[in-house]
């Protein structure tokens, strides 16, 4: 660090004390020398008594406690790959060499090919057949179901197609020369050629609509609108510029003769587990990546302008879970893919985690899905691992900060905390699955908050987060949603093309992707008389011990012990700030074996003791 009183090349101003007028008679100087002697001694007295030791302060302690069980093993940090120039170089030297993401996920709506996707489903766009506004005098094509999909729409009828059972005869139907699809799969194969061989990177996959022909009315509306907008008020499904917009997935398991295969007619449910699957299976042979987990639906109750679809009813997303665990099991390049959920937000009060709306036809969230699973042993069995989005209700704000949130997402209640609400509610803890945060953004790209700002908008508040989800939330692994998304970093990203490793959030969701790898183990950690620290620790048999400190107040020093970390070689600490994005330092242990630890106000400070840097060669 520099030395700011050193480091401007201006001499410092020195004062002199001059007389006020020519020579002082010798009298007087008398006088005046015997003033300044009782005034120096008296000030002497007081700056005695101001520099009297005072009671000493607690000095600020991190405790680590070794978890010799391993409660709970981290599977690693990532992001949601972007749709625009996620092929780039400089983006997957990025997000796999400097940040050293672990995981990936990846949007799985199927793109298909033409005819059926032609003139972007046949919905109104600037390509002008139909021009906007459409037939409806509206900016998009909206349907009841698979019949009013298929009718005349600006002179055309929009095909749908129709997957067999067999599914590798069925990849010809999807585009995978897509140009934005090609950079998600160049992002894919990067991480598996670094990671996968070391089980270190996992890739998966979140369905965000079905294909549209397979969706319902869900009785719902678009609000707001306007311009190329969708009009207020349209119900939901719609096609606005290709995306396949809201609607229910028809998971009746009914048999419509529009869905016909071969053997007959087909249900929804159906077609929905075939393409899927299909649209997995030719990802993987496509680009030569193999998926983790999937998760059939992104924000399941969440009907918005792009591809969206909604699960109201628990028992609608049970069917659904295993008709594609069913036929994912059918196939042995697919068997062994996980599937995770609900993917719901987790909200910002406790009817977010059980239900909304009227009792009578209600849309049921989080806590409610796994109720329903548990009560149909097929439908628990086919989910592997509990998924959640830490944002608020209106998916856009965060709530991964609320640490009580994430109590009742682990523990449920034993008593309602709020009217309307059941007495009793088991939390994820007690179904014996972990749990993985699989979306959250909406923080300004600046590191600290201005004065009165609150700290949960700015780089900082995103580091909050993270680790209220590593601790308060017992999450085994993290992802924001995109690192960027081909224009200037914003509330949804962490950076952009210019600030690559310099972007704020970047540098705070760095702290933890870059040296907390998978397979470490969460520790217990006790900090003591230090209110603005919040502390969390992993440790890897292979990595060493990793420690993350996030200072939002003042500066401090803490105090850790050597033999904590577990470590007989060099301590590396890396501290950031609003000024100084990334400084490596390294620490030494003094005679008692304790380490201090140095935090500048409103800062971040990363100790790792290992050797991390194998893990990315």
């Amino acid at each position: 660090m520099v030395d700011k009183g050193k480091a401007s090349g201006t001499p410092k101003r020195r004062h002199t004390v001059r007389p006020l007028g020519g020579a002082m008679p010798a009298r007087l100087r008398l006088v005046h020398v015997w003033k300044l002697t009782v005034f120096f001694t008296l000030l002497g007295g007081l700056s005695a008594r101001a520099q009297a030791p005072a009671e000493a302060l607690p000095t600020p302690r991190v405790s680590v406690a070794p978890d010799a069980a391993c409660s709970r093993e981290i599977d690693g940090f990532g992001t949601t790959a972007p749709a625009r120039g996620a092929g780039e170089n400089w983006l997957l030297d990025l997000y796999y060499g400097d940040l050293a993401a672990s995981i990936l996920r990846v949007d799985l709506t199927p793109r298909f090919r033409p005819p059926v996707s032609d003139f972007t489903y046949n919905s109104p766009w600037y390509h002008g057949a139909p021009g906007q506004p459409g037939p409806d005098g509206n900016n998009v094509r909206a349907y009841k179901d698979i019949e009013d999909y298929r009718r005349n729409f600006g002179g055309r009828k929009a095909p749908i197609v129709v997957f067999g059972p067999e599914l590798a005869q069925q990849l010809g139907n999807f585009d995978f020369a897509d140009k934005e699809l090609r950079g998600i799969g160049a992002l894919a194969q990067r991480g598996t050629r670094i990671g996968g061989a070391r089980g270190e990177f996992k890739l998966v996959g979140s369905v965000w609509s079905p294909a549209p022909w397979l969706k319902k009315s869900s009785g719902a509306h678009i609000d707001g609108g306007g311009g190329i907008m969708p009009a207020g008020g349209t119900p939901w499904p719609f096609i606005w510029a290709g995306n396949f917009a809201g609607g229910v997935l028809d998971t009746s398991d009914k048999k419509l003769p529009q869905l016909a295969d071969r053997a007959g007619p087909t249900s929804a449910l159906t077609q929905f587990a075939r393409i899927t699957a299909a649209y997995v299976l030719g990802f993987q042979r496509t680009f030569g990546v193999k998926f983790h987990a999937l998760s059939l639906q992104n924000e399941l109750n969440f009907e918005t302008f792009y591809n969206s679809c909604s699960y109201p009813d628990a028992k609608g997303y049970a069917a659904a879970l295993k008709a594609l665990r069913k036929e994912l099991d059918k196939n042995g390049e697919l068997r062994d893919i996980k599937l995770i959920g609900p993917e719901d937000l987790l909200g910002a009060d406790a009817y977010a985690l059980w239900q909304f709306g009227d009792p009578r036809a209600p849309v049921h969230k989080n806590l409610q899905y796994l109720s329903a699973l548990a009560k149909d042993k097929t439908a628990l069995a086919a989910l592997s691992f509990v998924a959640v989005h830490a944002y608020a209700n209106d998916g856009v704000h965060a709530a991964g900060d609320d640490a009580q949130m994430w109590r009742w997402f682990l523990d449920g209640w034993q008593k309602a905390p709020a009217p309307g609400l059941p007495e009793k509610v088991d939390g994820v803890r007690s179904y014996g699955m972990k749990s993985w945060m699989t979306e959250l953004s909406g923080e300004k790209s600046v590191w600290a908050p201005e004065p009165g700002g609150n700290v949960s908008d700015s780089a900082l508040g995103l580091a909050l987060k993270v680790h209220r989800g590593m601790t308060v939330g017992e999450q085994s692994a993290w992802l924001y949603w995109q690192t960027v998304d081909g224009e200037g970093v914003r509330g949804e990203t962490l950076t952009d093309a210019a600030l690559r490793a310099k972007a704020p959030k970047y540098v705070a969701f760095k702290h933890f992707a870059r040296y907390v790898r998978p397979g470490s183990c969460a520790q217990p950690v006790t900090v003591q008389d230090a209110p603005d620290v919040s502390v969390s620790a992993y440790r890897h048999r292979s990595y060493g011990t990793t420690v993350v400190l996030i200072n939002t107040g003042s500066a401090t020093q803490l105090t850790l012990t050597r033999d904590l970390l577990q470590s007989e070689g060099a301590i590396a600490a890396y501290t950031s700030t609003a000024l100084m994005p990334w400084q490596r330092s390294v620490l030494t242990a003094d005679r008692s074996g304790e380490l201090r630890v140095n935090m500048p106000s409103q800062s971040m400070v990363t100790i790792q003791s290992g050797k991390v840097q194998s893990a990315r060669k």
